[in-house]
């Protein structure tokens, strides 16, 4: 697994990390599971238990996820168990809600923020994966973990306003944990546990995924890239020593296309405008193989799959101005295109 950290200049020392892995499902959905084994997308998921804080970050994922398309989540009690113990575990041992611990790989090339150690209280698995099978978990998971958020509104947009951490918000996961732990002055840990279990390889939607969704409002203007480890524009933060624009982010798997490899992928063009203005200057990270007739491509291998796109702005956006997006590709011979609009929020 690969783990990602930042720190979002919007919510006060809040630390974002995330754990990327392949994704599957739990079989809850409106529709058939197809050959390929994905599924349909969730439509109507069962009512959640959730309470206070955990209930903002289920809404508010929810709401990304049904404007967005992917399909909804699904409560898991056992994803629940595991992201409950691992924050309270980070919350109740003293010095590790620190970024020199959090950032820092531990036993086995496990971040900080995603590990446990053995002999300290509250143990209940090594890694994500550990503690999900501890819990009664079957499948995959993924792990997204914030520190310093005041809310569970503000851990979630936390992740929407990220390269990586993005990607794994419109992925095909279907099970969801989730757990705000307020600590006791130290801060806030809030962890999501995204998990597709071993009976599906998880939920596709007919259609690309495009973030920010068609008509969003509020969008955060700047993206703190330098704050996200890895950096996916390590060079820029050298060379500029300035924050960029909101990432916007593509899924084009479907459930016609639930497999995609960099030689399927045609870019021929991708760009952002500011309404009465002309096109920023952007930067388009893309899986090795992807080819393009139009926008440059700088390989990202830390994405994790061919079909996920990522457009960077070069500076960040202007603040309460609508947006337009405009995005084509040719997938398996076939034209993706899409062009939609979102308005940015007040300066974060």
């Amino acid at each position: 697994m690969k783990a990602h950290y930042r720190t979002i200049t919007t919510l006060a020392a809040t630390l974002l990390l995330a754990t990327l892995a392949s994704c599957g499902g739990s079989g809850v959905s409106s529709s058939a599971s197809t050959g390929s084994g994905y599924q349909g997308v969730v439509t109507n998921p069962p009512a959640v238990t959730y309470t206070g804080e955990d209930l903002n970050v289920s809404n508010t994922v929810q709401a990304i996820r049904q404007a967005a398309g992917p399909g909804l989540f699904v409560q898991n009690a056992a994803l629940d168990t595991a992201a409950g113990s691992h924050a309270s575990f980070l919350v109740n041992n003293p010095g590790l809600l620190l970024p020199g611990y959090l950032n820092v790989l531990q036993a086995g090339s496990i971040y900080g923020a995603h590990f446990e150690n053995s002999i300290l209280v509250g143990f209940t698995g090594a890694s994500p994966q550990a503690r999900a099978t501890a819990a009664g978990y079957v499948g995959t998971v993924s792990e997204a973990m914030t520190f310093g958020a005041p809310n569970g509104t503000a851990c979630v947009d936390s992740l929407g306003n990220s390269v990586y951490h993005l990607i794994g918000l419109i992925s095909p996961f279907i099970d969801v944990g989730i757990s705000f732990n307020a600590g006791s002055g130290s801060g806030s840990a809030c962890a999501i546990v995204l998990g597709v279990g071993s009976n599906t390889l998880g939920q596709l939607p007919t259609s690309p995924v495009f973030y920010p969704y068609d008509l969003q409002t509020g969008v955060p203007p700047t993206y703190y890239n330098s704050a996200e480890v890895p950096d996916p524009a390590a060079d820029l933060t050298l060379a500029m020593q300035t924050p960029l624009g909101h990432p916007v982010a593509v899924s084009l798997y479907t459930l016609a296309n639930p497999v995609l490899s960099g030689g399927d992928i045609v870019m021929n063009a991708f760009s952002i405008t500011p309404s009465g203005g002309a096109a920023l200057s952007v930067r388009v990270l893309a899986n090795t193989g992807v080819t393009t007739t139009g926008p440059a491509l700088t390989v990202d291998n830390v994405i994790p799959r061919a079909g996920f796109v990522v457009l960077l702005p070069l500076a960040p956006l202007a603040a309460s101005t609508l947006h337009d997006v405009s995005f084509s590709a040719t997938v398996k011979g076939q034209p993706v295109i899409n062009n939609w609009s979102f308005t940015t929020g007040v300066a974060n």
